[in-house]
């Protein structure tokens, strides 16, 4: 039940013991000014008769009074910064965490969760446990152990009456068992339901432009609000179930209390017990049962915290890339040797795949769409692992290597950009952390941005808004690529890196790149086969096979497939 409950730290478990526990303290201290109060009266009543002599020392029961205060004073405040701090650390400590786990999985696992399925669980689920331990958690540990001190205390006043005090407990306890039974699998439902929703809401805000022109706003608006009046009752259900066992708990510690009270006036009257005994048991049996009803009700929210716990254990738990970390090439050769990939349990993407991207030369990787050619790509790099087959940079068996040590060989541009909600000079900044500022300007450059950021108001220092949503297509793919260039990696990965770009433009990329990654390993993807007629080498893929591979001159003569694509260009192009 407690499984996100395992990646607290060791000082935040000691810090909700030690929250817990101060909670008990103040818990039981509460309860004493009421028993002195007893003690007291019974007292007075014992010396009503007595002529003259002091029934009591009120300066001594005035002092231990003003001593109960301070000790609730002191521990209250001290209960309260401790789970509160710790709270607040934890869940820093744990969203940081889980963050950091993400950047270890592979992009299999990555792929198969929306953005805001994850980004609900480093929110939300994370929110929701610390809610839970700076509140129920805490709560509850601290209210059991304050009953069970009191209880243990209790049974050396009198057996009879505190085991009539825990006559109800079995049924309490069997009524929360039920809990977790009943409503379970409701909040399960629940919590996916939410999440299904979030997506559509995410789905809403990323193609609300293309919803608009095309008139389809308001279906999907009202297909989004249908699915959330359908979660309405299923909360509502969930509510009603988690609430039948609470509510079930707190009669039976109500009737607890009758059964004290009926118990102990047969025992007074038998004069088995004093007036003071039997008063004292019926102030502890309102007491007790209250910490137990608050008890109950927090064991509630620790069971329906169950579904985010275990949310965030399926994150913590995943395997790992792993591999080596101190790795020394001895050359940036990419070698394919019949490599076999397939995305989960679909059909094959590679199959038998071999081919050599040799050092200091261009590679080219064509063919139609879904033959397999970003896939090699994400391969090489180990965004994903093969499934069966060897590739091995510079001689080096990637899945043996840390892909973080593996990325360092490496500067990327995927056909999707990914920019973020700062500066142009920052957002370039990220291919090299320690690149000075002109060589930022340099690989800006190199890339032709300058063309675009001298007309912008701040230049470099621009803010381009969440993934660059202020910039076009191409000025996005070239700020991509000035990233690259800015990292000067052996080898360079090119998925589509000119595919909205014009074709002037290509034209000095093309000469920038091929000045830039001279003597490095560049493996690229481009659809316009006439770009890549002067590359050093040619793959060709047909249905996740190589069906060619060499010269553009040598697979004009010896490759029926290429020849054909490269001819249906010319004649699209000619037109």
């Amino acid at each position: 039940m407690l499984k996100g409950y395992k990646y607290i730290t060791e000082a935040g478990k000691k810090a909700i013991l030690g929250s817990s526990i101060w909670l008990a303290v103040f818990q039981i201290t509460c309860m004493l000014p009421m028993v002195l109060v007893i003690h007291v009266l019974a007292v007075m009543l014992k010396n009503a008769g007595t002529n003259g002599e002091k029934c009591f020392q009120l300066p001594l029961y005035m002092a231990v009074g003003t001593l109960f205060v301070l000790v609730m004073f002191f521990s209250y405040k001290k209960m309260y910064r401790m789970k509160y701090l710790s709270a607040m650390g934890e869940n820093n400590n744990l969203r940081m965490g889980v963050a950091d786990k993400l950047r270890r999985l592979p992009e299999s696992y990555l792929s198969k969760h929306d953005l805001s399925d994850l980004t609900s669980t480093v929110m939300d689920d994370i929110g929701t446990l610390e809610g839970v331990m700076a509140n129920q958690l805490t709560e509850m540990i601290g209210g059991f152990l304050a009953v069970a001190v009191s209880i243990l205390v209790m049974f050396f006043v009198n057996v009879k009456m505190t085991l009539a005090l825990l006559a109800v407990i079995p049924l309490v306890l069997l009524s929360m068992s039920l809990s977790d039974l009943v409503s379970g699998r409701t909040h399960l439902k629940n919590r996916i339901a939410r999440i299904g929703i979030s997506d559509m809401i995410q789905e809403y805000l990323d193609n609300i432009k293309v919803l608009k022109i095309s008139g389809n706003i308001e279906g999907y608006q009202k297909r989004l609000g249908e699915k959330m009046k359908k979660l309405v009752p299923r909360l509502i259900l969930f509510e009603f179930l988690a609430g039948l066992c609470v509510s079930m708990a707190f009669n039976f510690l109500r009737m607890g209390i009758g059964i004290v009270a009926i118990y102990g006036a047969d025992l007074l009257i038998k004069g088995d017990i004093s007036p003071e005994t039997f008063f004292t048991f019926l102030l502890m049996s309102v007491w007790i049962y209250e910490p137990l009803s608050f008890t109950c009700e927090n064991l509630g929210a620790v069971i329906a915290s169950k579904v985010a716990g275990t949310r965030i254990a399926d994150i913590m738990e995943y395997k790992e890339q792993t591999g080596v970390t101190d790795v020394d090439l001895s050359n940036y050769d990419i070698c394919f040797r019949d490599v076999d990939f397939s995305y989960g349990n679909k059909e094959k993407v590679l199959s038998g795949v071999s081919f050599t991207a040799d050092q200091g030369e261009y590679t080219a990787l064509v063919g139609a769409s879904g033959s397999g050619k970003s896939t090699i790509c994400r391969l090489a790099a180990r965004l994903w692992d093969a499934d069966a087959g060897s590739i091995t940079v510079g001689g080096q068996e990637v899945r043996c290597t840390a892909p973080e040590e593996l990325f360092k060989y490496f500067s990327i541009v995927f056909q999707d950009v990914t920019l973020f909600n700062d500066t142009i000079y920052n957002n370039i900044l990220i291919g090299n952390r320690n690149a000075t500022r002109e060589e930022v300007y340099r690989a800006a450059e190199y890339a032709q941005c300058m063309s675009f950021i001298e007309k912008l108001p701040e230049g470099m220092d621009t803010v381009i808004g969440e993934n660059g949503h202020t910039l076009s297509g191409g000025e996005r793919q070239r700020l991509s690529i000035a990233r690259a260039f800015l990292k000067n990696a052996p080898i360079v990965l090119l998925d589509e890196s000119t595919a909205s770009i014009d074709p002037e433009t290509e034209t000095r990329i093309q000469a920038a790149i091929e000045r830039l990654t001279k003597g490095r390993t560049v493996l690229m993807i481009a659809h316009r086969l006439r770009s890549i007629v002067g590359c050093d080498k040619i793959v060709v893929l047909d249905k996740g096979q190589v069906a060619g591979e060499g010269t553009h001159e040598q697979l004009m003569s010896n490759c029926d497939i290429y020849k054909k694509l490269y001819t249906l260009q010319c004649e699209s192009e000619a037109c």
